[in-house]
């Protein structure tokens, strides 16, 4: 007998699932609610252990997250990643509407438990066109737990992850990527840690931990787009430095080793020459 549900005619049509999932999540839903409309509302400063979600709902206001101050409005969307200090500011004139919820044992690959994303993409995304899903899934959440009838535990849990998804659908559009980890955001977040921090006695880990990235993979990655491993990328860079110490200052050698992290001054002496032919010193003579 053949499968007939497998076959679409020109009445019947099926829409199968993918072969597999782009993420493997299994969240615990620890709770749900919301703030109605408060002038004068302000938070403490304060951080979790887990991540919470946040709709912003009706009015305006303000977010501090990690220290940096940021306006929010009407169908934004904050994402706390657990330890993230953050604390909302209502606007008086048009008092904040925030709904929310929070999960626990949520962990997605290279990134810390109860992360959603890498702190690159930042915590405030403008829902947009998907701000009446947003509304409506967080609406039927608190009004499951309001109600509490039979398996509301199991509905609601299946509607946050739901919701979760429909989060990550929103950041992929605003990434413009395929993959929520892409290519070039790894790139960007490993050279602006390399650049920030080449001066220190910085290693592959250190540079894979920074945009939460396997290190063979960053390596994979390093090679095909700059031609050279992460080390030497971090080398040049030094030596970059160096050389312009060397040509705009009156450091010594000894200073301008340490200077771009080199505890000792020989080895310094004895890489730069294996680099560019010329011993620190002669570079001097000849380019001041």
């Amino acid at each position: 007998m053949l499968p007939i549900h497998r076959f679409d005619t020109k009445d019947r049509h099926h829409y199968l699932l993918e072969k597999h999932y782009t993420f493997k999540l299994k969240p615990k839903l620890l709770y749900v609610g919301f703030l109605n409309k408060q002038s004068e509302f302000k938070e403490e400063n304060h951080s979790h252990d887990f991540l919470e979600i946040v709709f912003v709902s009706g009015g305006m206001g303000e977010v501090t997250i990690d220290g940096k101050h940021n306006h929010i409005k009407k169908g934004d969307i904050l994402v706390y990643n657990a330890g993230c200090e953050h604390f909302e500011i209502s606007s008086s004139e048009d008092p904040l509407e925030l709904k929310f919820l929070a999960f626990d044992k949520l962990q997605i690959t290279d990134l810390p438990k109860n992360w959603l994303i890498p702190p690159a993409y930042g915590n405030i995304f403008p829902s947009g066109e998907l701000e009446s899903t947003f509304q409506n899934y967080f609406d039927m959440l608190i009004n499951e737990f309001d109600r509490k009838d039979r398996f509301y535990v199991e509905v609601g849990g299946n509607m946050a992850r739901t919701l979760l998804m429909y989060l990550f659908r929103l950041i992929n559009r605003r990434e413009s990527t395929d993959k929520l980890l892409s290519t070039n955001k790894i790139l960007e977040v490993a050279e602006n840690y390399i650049n920030q921090h080449f001066r220190e006695n910085i290693s592959l880990e250190d540079v894979a931990a920074s945009c939460y990235a396997n290190k063979y993979y960053l390596s994979h990655l390093f090679s095909e787009s700059k031609g050279m491993s992460v080390g030497k990328y971090i080398l040049s860079k030094k030596f970059d430095e160096a050389k312009r110490l060397l040509t705009t200052t009156n450091l010594s050698i000894s200073q301008i080793a340490s200077q771009v992290g080199f505890n000792e001054s020989s080895y310094f002496c004895r890489i730069f020459k294996k680099e560019t032919g010329k011993t620190p010193l002669a570079y001097k003579k000849e380019h001041k």
